[in-house]
């Protein structure tokens, strides 16, 4: 697995400076919306909306470069295992998202360190973490078109300016849907949907990439020696 890991940072480093812009104009916003917003409830909903959008640039721009020079198809002719690829690509693109994180905590607990605001800064963790880890499991099965998920934010402009209706629609089972909602009031229920949905999608993402790999792997019988 070091050899994929490896691989990987070579990706990130061919792309340091993309991916640089995208990490500082992520920060930007979320920073932004901090400072222009007296209200922290509604800046995680909508700036923090905007940022964790740009922040799941990152692994699109890392996947999609790794599928277009065929990196991928090199990983399984080499014999890796599903959870090998998948758990190298995850360990490089991560720590993006922690970095991010760690930036959009230090800021919104400067701005707000009530308990309401670090609830919502958990779940907002929480949305990230599951928007990136969302990219990384379907991209053996979504490929150069990983950047697919981020237009799920599209389906916001049904009904997500009317909040009530947002949190009974099918859209608030939805990473950007749910981040949208964080700026309404918090409640057990919503704590509940947001953690449990987080959990079952990952595990479902994965599911998808694992098989999907396999079944690749299987018509690559013969690692290279």
């Amino acid at each position: 697995m070091n050899n994929i890991i490896r691989s990987q940072i070579m990706i990130v480093k061919h792309k340091i400076v993309s991916l640089t812009a995208v990490f500082i104009a992520a920060v930007v916003a979320i920073v932004t919306g901090f400072l222009l917003n007296p209200n922290p409830a509604e800046a995680f909903s909508q700036p923090g909306l905007m940022a964790m959008f740009v922040t799941l640039f990152i692994p699109v721009m890392v996947i999609t470069y790794c599928y277009s020079e065929r990196i991928q198809m090199y990983e399984i002719m080499a014999g890796f295992r599903p959870h090998q690829i998948i758990l190298g690509k995850t360990l490089v693109i991560l720590p993006f998202a922690i970095a991010f994180l760690a930036a959009a905590a230090i800021v919104s607990l400067i701005s707000d360190n009530s308990p309401q605001t670090v609830e919502r800064l958990i779940l907002y963790c929480i949305l990230c973490v599951r928007g990136m880890l969302c990219i990384v499991f379907l991209s053996p099965l979504l490929k150069i078109g990983t950047f697919a998920p981020l237009f799920s934010v599209m389906l916001l402009t049904i009904n997500g300016s009317d909040m009530d209706a947002l949190s009974r629609s099918p859209l608030s089972l939805l990473c950007f849907g749910q981040c949208t909602l964080l700026g309404c009031e918090i409640t057990e229920g919503f704590v509940i949907k947001v953690i449990a949905s987080a959990v079952v999608s990952c595990v479902i993402y994965y599911l998808i990439g694992y098989f999907t790999l396999k079944k690749k792997i299987e018509l690559e019988p013969h690692p290279i020696s």
